[in-house]
């Protein structure tokens, strides 16, 4: 499944996230209290150790959290920049997994990894932008400008805002390589 950068603003992304975190949080909280209460009040005459069982009747609670945001708010508008995030998070990570290679590939002239790489650099800058990290910004730039140039000699797209996890399959793994 293809995943497309979309255009948004770094300042109302860290706002909605944080409100989305804050909406996840007082969810984790009711529910973790009232679970880890039940477990003692339920488990309490079977083990004597309170706080064992209120670990776990929060760890139920986390579980329950975890289950109500994947399935009812995963999908709504106020999880969308924290799920957009996410899912750029993972996209970044398929390139990443396999960077060494692609970035051989690519200096060797393959368009297919120059194309990953671009898309890898336009991501990478963007969560940079997000979480407002202008130093690793600063260390991609040379990165980035020297794969434009390259891309541009050989006439290919620079805006690489697309990008699907099939291309990258067919680069050797860097766990294998070590």
């Amino acid at each position: 499944m293809s995943f497309q950068i979309e255009n948004i603003e770094p300042a109302i992304y860290r706002k909605k996230s944080r409100n989305a975190t804050l909406i996840m949080m007082a969810i984790f909280i009711v529910i973790g209290f009232i679970c880890a209460q039940i477990s003692v009040e339920m488990l309490g005459e079977y083990n004597n150790n309170k706080i064992v069982l209120s670990f776990m009747g929060a760890f139920v609670g986390l579980a329950i959290t975890a289950w109500i945001t994947k399935t009812f708010l995963a999908n709504k508008p106020v999880m969308y920049e924290a799920m957009y995030g996410f899912r750029l998070k993972r996209n970044l990570m398929h390139v990443s997994n396999k960077l060494r290679p692609i970035k051989e590939a690519a200096e060797a002239g393959d368009t297919n990894a120059m194309r990953c790489l671009r898309f890898y650099h336009l991501g990478l800058s963007q969560m940079h932008k997000f979480d407002q990290n202008s130093v690793a910004q600063l260390d991609l730039k040379v990165e980035m400008e020297a794969l434009e140039r390259k891309m541009s000699e050989l006439e290919l797209e620079l805006n690489q805002t697309t990008f699907d996890p099939a291309w990258v399959e067919d680069y050797a793994n860097d766990a294998q390589d070590d």
